[in-house]
């Protein structure tokens, strides 16, 4: 900003202040951009030059409004997030909300809740390597607590998710697989550079909305 010269020195400070608080409100309460980093959500997310890409990849609008003043976070959505013991920003699809029990079983998984018991969620925006074939480690079952979500990459094999407790040595008691909500920044909602994969990030198949959606 520049000082008009008839402008107060108070005038002006306070102009300054309105403005960087505006710019702040948009920061952390609106939207912003991050750079996809790592393979964890291939084929979905980081296809370039039809690999998939192991470093920093694409640029994505992350959408907060839509979770800080219209609604909370729905089952298939891909969100940015952090998990509760580390400040490093994730980015992974939710597998399931408050209330739900995601169960692994032989490679796929089965969502059971007041709506569904054991219903095989038809995860259709897995590629082929990974669609079957979700390992389980330690944990096979996860019943999601009030105000925490359970997130998984769709690129299984290669995804450090909710199944490690986002921790390369497993869960324990500091680490645990849900997200709380007060974690989740926002919906990561299109790809915005390259220019070439700029596209709308797809949140689910219209077949699964009809039984799994909130």
């Amino acid at each position: 900003m520049i000082k008009d010269k008839d402008q107060s020195w108070t005038s002006f400070a306070l102009e300054t202040l309105i403005l960087i608080g505006i710019v702040l409100f948009v920061r952390f309460y609106i939207f912003q951009f991050f750079r996809v980093s790592g393979p964890s959500m291939c084929p979905t997310l980081n296809i370039i030059d039809e690999k998939c890409e192991n470093g920093k990849g694409e640029f994505i609008f992350v959408n907060e409004f839509v979770y800080n003043f219209m609604r909370a976070p729905k089952r298939g959505e891909i969100v940015v997030f952090h998990p509760p013991h580390k400040d490093t920003f994730y980015i992974k699809r939710i597998l399931g909300v408050p209330g739900d029990t995601i169960e692994i079983k032989k490679g796929k998984l089965y969502l059971s809740n007041n709506e569904v018991t054991d219903f095989e969620i038809p995860e259709t925006y897995l590629s082929a390597k990974n669609n079957g074939f979700t390992q389980s480690f330690k944990q096979t079952k996860f019943t999601v607590p009030d105000e925490h979500y359970l997130l998984m990459g769709d690129n299984r094999s290669r995804s450090f998710d909710a199944r490690h407790c986002y921790n390369q040595s497993g869960c324990d008691g500091a680490h645990t697989p849900f997200v709380p909500i007060k974690n989740i920044q926002g919906k990561a909602s299109f790809v915005v550079w390259p220019l070439s994969k700029m596209r709308g990030i797809e949140q689910k198949k219209e077949e699964e909305k009809s039984v799994i959606s909130n």
